[in-house]
This record gives structure tokens, sequence and C-alpha cells, in this order.
């Protein structure tokens, strides 16, 4: 008998239970010589106790013994047996139909009539055999699906765990964004991230991940916190896009990739920037519900080149005034109905546009429920984004009034050569450094857009002397980033410094910053005068209006910012006088 209560392949142990000699003699040859062993009990009593002691595969009952008799005997067996399949056959007089049914009912799984049948005893004990190797092979599998359940289960644990990490992440919260998934098991393969840079750029990703549940959620995780580190760094979606496919190829196993739309909505800038790798198109809607630009799907997904093939080339919109921007992952346009037509992505904009600007989201929503005719078959995510007009400068976070903020002096020195300029995005570098510098604790956005402005001048024009007249539309756009690729690519020599200094100046406690080029310089006098509506020319005008004071000096591969970081009265001076639009 095995240790689980299960008989042994080589044989089962058989206990007869027979008061009468001969019977027990006769059994017992017929068992032995089947290659079982045997074992006997003289009574009901010595039944029960041979039961506890040898634990028997199966047992021949009697039923008329002295004592306690073979139906309760057979009771008081079962029920100690519990869940453990053990045949009992009861042994009765041919004319007595009713001991037959009372053994049945008391436990016994089948029946023998006397006088013994040797040949019919010897079947009966070949079919048990067999059964028992069925409920042998039964339990193996059953104890390998709880095996199974519990490495399931702990699963669905982690797999929790994950996704209530990815969607309790801040950024999901921006009051800008509204998103519903729905997914098509326990858990979705689409993935959404948001989240803003320093300068204000509202990053927004969705992921759908190769097949359904667990594993294509966590197929994204190598892009889910590469997104929000990257971004609060503040690198831009072309530079993160392209480090999360260098991941996912290096991290996935091959086959294994992700549909990937990115977004950067720069509302300082007026552009909505955009990289689509297998999802469906995105699509911006003006304020009167107009559909003005699609993004359709330009690149393989994520994972699928190497990365010395992937391109991570966005497309640069430049938009006007207020809108809203959708997208959604191909869940959405292949749910079908009763009839199996698909909700398709024509009828999504239809939605939209009909829509007020306000219930657009949930009109889309609706329209899809009520379309779907059964639970998704596919992940559904949605995503709506609220896209301000353009020009808004965000605000400083004035500190508390009695709160330190760091000394009055600090100087730091920065010195970035050629070969630096080549590989580094220079502002993403120094933005923890400037995040960690309590007197710029609250004012790291801004600082973060005037670094930003100064270090692109100094590079595209000092350096490398793209022409930005080229940034007049989405196309210009994409030929002013080739031209300016290749012009870094070709770049040996030069260098860019930057300074940062807390000081104070007419009483006012300030940050200077100063960035200098070691190219010729450009033409900053013109540059400086040029209208905040043109579509290039708008940063340095940007940083003008962000600072205290802003000086060039020379031929223009100096300047110099004084930015205030005096609480409160400096800068609501410059609100009210319209200098900083909210």
């Amino acid at each position: 008998m095995r240790e689980d209560g299960y008989m042994s392949q080589s044989g089962m142990t058989v206990l007869v239970v027979d008061d009468t000699a001969n019977n027990v003699a006769i059994a017992g040859q017929v068992v032995k010589r089947m290659g079982h062993r045997f074992i006997e009990a003289r009574s009901g009593e010595e039944a029960l106790e041979k039961f506890h002691t040898e634990s028997p595969d199966m047992i021949l009952m009697d039923v008329m013994m002295p004592g306690i008799g073979g139906l309760e005997a057979t009771r008081r067996i079962r029920q100690a047996a519990g869940s453990r399949w053990l045949p009992i056959l009861m042994v009765t007089a041919l004319s007595r139909e009713d001991e037959v049914l009372e053994g049945l009912r008391a436990g016994a799984d089948d029946y023998l009539t006397k006088p013994l049948s040797l040949p019919v005893f010897q079947a009966k004990i070949q079919v048990f055999q067999r059964i028992a190797e069925l409920q042998r092979a039964l339990s193996s599998y059953s104890d390998e699906l709880a095996v199974y359940y519990r490495q399931a289960e702990d699963e669905r644990r982690l797999g929790a765990s994950l996704m209530e990490y990815m969607v309790t992440r801040e950024g999901l919260r921006d009051p800008a964004l509204r998103y519903r998934v729905t997914p098509a098991w326990h858990f979705s393969g689409d993935l959404i991230a948001a989240a803003r840079t320093p300068g204000k750029c509202h990053h927004i990703l969705l992921s759908d991940g190769m097949g359904h549940g667990l594993p294509a959620a966590v197929g994204s995780l190598p892009q889910f916190d590469t997104f929000y580190a990257m971004t609060e760094l503040g690198y831009g979606i072309a530079r993160i896009v392209e480090v999360m496919n260098e991941r996912m190829h290096t991290m996935m196993p091959q086959g294994r990739f992700s549909a990937l739309t990115l977004i950067s909505v720069d509302p300082v800038a007026g552009t909505i920037e955009v990289w689509n790798g297998g999802n469906p198109a995105a699509c911006l809607l003006d304020a009167s519900g107009r559909i003005v630009k699609r993004w359709n799907s330009r690149h393989l997904p994520l994972g699928v080149l190497p990365p010395e093939e992937f391109s991570a080339e966005t497309e640069v919109y430049f938009y006007e005034g207020d809108g809203q921007l959708f997208l959604w992952s191909d869940g959405l346009t292949e749910a079908e109905n009763a009839e199996g037509v698909q909700f398709g992505a024509e009828r999504a904009c239809a939605t939209l546009e009909s829509a007020a600007p306000g219930q657009r989201f949930d009109a889309l929503l609706q329209a899809l429920d009520a379309h779907r005719a059964e639970a998704a078959a596919d992940d559904i995510t949605v995503v709506g984004v609220d896209v301000p007009a353009p020009g808004a400068v965000p605000a400083t976070v004035a500190p508390d009034a009695g709160a330190a903020r760091g000394g009055d002096r600090l100087r730091m020195s920065f010195h970035f050569e050629a070969a630096d300029l080549k590989h580094l995005d220079v502002v993403p570098t120094l933005t923890g450094v400037i995040e960690r510098i309590e007197a710029l604790k609250d004012h790291a956005g801004q600082v973060f857009i005037i670094l930003s402005e100064l270090v692109s001048n100094a590079l595209d024009h000092g350096l490398l002397r793209v022409d930005s007249s080229l940034k007049t539309s989405g196309e210009g756009f994409a030929a002013y980033a080739v031209q300016r690729q290749e012009a870094l690519h070709a770049l040996q020599e030069g260098f860019i410094e930057i300074d940062i200094e807390i000081l104070r100046r007419n009483g006012r406690r300030m940050a200077k910053i100063i960035v200098r080029d070691s190219g010729p310089g450009f033409d900053w006098a013109t540059r400086t005068q040029m209208p905040d509506n043109g579509l290039h020319g708008r940063g340095i005008a940007l940083v003008r209006r962000l600072s205290h004071d802003m000086r060039y000096t020379g031929a223009g591969n100096e300047v110099a910012v004084y930015y205030e970081l005096s609480p409160a009265e400096g800068v609501a001076d410059r609100a009210a006088s319209g200098a900083l639009v909210q």
C-alpha cells in the first residue's frame, strides 16, 4: 500500500472476512494465485482492526457473521475510509435479495453469491484492479492539476500586483486624461501610461501586447518602466521609443512584440508628436468637433526589428486652438455585433464628430457597448486626451513663505564636447541634478524649458547650422529632423558649456543660467523679435517671457538668463501683466 492510500502496481492487499475457515482458505488461494497479498479476518470486529492496521486495497465481506455482522462492519469501514476509494464485495445467499440491497446501501460496491464461484471471484478482482489503476492515474492527474492551480494562483496574484502598480501611477489621474480598458481575460495585454515631462509636455502611451492575459501584460513591462523613467527626466518620445525597442528586443523571447502608439502633446510649442507602430490611427478633433488630423501606423510593432534597423522617426503636427485627442487598440475596431459586423474606425470617428465636446468619450463607449454582442474577444482600450490651446506656459509654484529653499550661493558648470553631444541628450541628463537642488525644486519645470530652448539653439544653430525656417509644417519639421540628424552625425569638433548659479541681484534671489557654444553665433537680434504665432522661432521669445532678464553676448554664441526664484511677488506681477500665460 502506498502512503497516499492507493495500491502499488505490483498487486493489491485483499482482506477476506468470513467466519467459515473453508471459505477463507478457498478465497485466499485465488488471491495469492493472482499475485496479490492475502489477509484474513474471522469476524466483523477483526475486520475493523485489520482495516486500520493493514490498509487493504479490497475487501471480500460475508454478510452473516456473529457479533458485528458484515453490514455493520461495511458501514463502519466505509465511514472510516472517507474519500479513499476502497472496493467492498458483499457475499450473500442468492435468495436474499434484501441482503444485496441493504449491503449496497451500507456502502458495498458489488456482491457475490454463495456458493462462491471462483472464476467470477477472479474476474471481479481483475475488474477492481483495473478500476484501481484508473483511480491511481486520476489521483496523479488531480495532484498535477492542484500544482498547476497553485502556480496559476501565484501568477494571478503576481499579475494583479503588477497591474495594480501600473494602473495607480499618478499620471493616469491627470485631469486631461480619460480611458477605459476592457480585458478579454483576467488581465489586459493593453497597457496605458501617461506622464508629464519637467517642461510639461504630456506623454501618452498605448501598447497592445501580443496575445492576451498575463503573458501579454508582462511583455509590456519593459515599456512601462522605460516610459516613466525617461519622461520624468524630460526625454523626447523618439529617444524613449528607441530605448523601449532595444529593451524589448533584448529582454523578450523571439516573436514577442507589442503594437505601440506614443504621443507627446507640447502646449508651449503647440505641437503634437506621434510614433505609431501597429496600432489603429490616433485622431485629433478641433473645438468644432471636426477631425483635423489622423496618425496612421508608419512603423512595425515594437520588438520586431533589432536596434540597428529600427526607426524612431516621429510625425509632428502644429495644432491651433484647443481640441481632443483619441486613440484606441484594435479591439475596438474589430469588436463584432451578433451578425459578425465589426465596429470599425469609421463608425468610431463618426460617433466622435457627432457628439458634443464634453460627451465625446462617453458617446464612443456607449456606441461600442451597444454594438458589441458578447464579451470582448480581444482587449479593448479607449483613451481620450484634452489638448489645450497652444502657447500656455506652466506657472511657477510659489514656495511656502517660511520654507527654507537652499542658500543664496551655488554654482555649477558643465562642459560637453562634440563626442558627448553626438550621443547624449544634454538637458535630460541634467534634470536629475536640477531637481535635487533645493533652491530650484519648485521651479524645475521652468528651468527645464529655459535650458531646453537655450541648449537646442546652441546645438542646432551654433554648432550644426541647421535652418529652423524649415519648421513651417509637419513635412518641414520631418525634413528639419533629418537634416539635424545628418549634421549631428558629421559633427567632429565643438563644445557647449552650461553654468548655473544661485545668487542675489538687486536684492532678489535669482538663478543665472549661461549657455555658450563654440560656433560662430547666429542672428539672435532678429530671432528675439519674431512674433509668437510663427511655427519656428518661438523658443527664444518663450524664454524671454519666462525670465526676469535675458542677454545675448557678441555674435550670439553666449546667452545669460536671469530667472527669479523669489516667491510670489515677482511671478504674480508678471502674470498679471500678461508675461505668463497660465
